[in-house]
């Protein structure tokens, strides 16, 4: 009887323990994923070119930026500003509207 009854309390320890487990690797990956919401920096786009070069999107403060990535170098390609509606607004958009006003 007393077999037993340590055979079930190991089986109870190993439970908790596995529980207390998924439960902190939940809180983590939670904890982790809301931290990041305050970054003003979201890459909205990736494209992979080779294996060492790809293109990024990425918006920063309401402006659009396409980055050419490399190991050796990071270049920006192109810049577009975001209106209030979320739409972008091309270089050439931009200099036209700041010409007529």
């Amino acid at each position: 009887m007393a077999e037993e009854l340590s055979w079930v309390r190991w089986v109870t320890a190993l439970f908790v323990v596995a529980s207390t487990m998924v439960l902190c690797f939940w809180a983590l990956r939670r904890l982790r994923g809301s931290s990041h919401i305050w970054l003003p920096i979201r890459i909205t786009g990736r494209i992979r070119l080779n294996r060492s070069a790809e293109l990024v999107l990425v918006e920063v403060d309401n402006e659009r930026f396409l980055i050419g990535a490399t190991p050796a170098n990071i270049n920006t390609i192109a810049k577009w500003s975001v209106d209030e509606a979320g739409a972008s607004v091309s270089p050439a958009q931009q200099s036209a509207d700041s010409g007529a006003g």
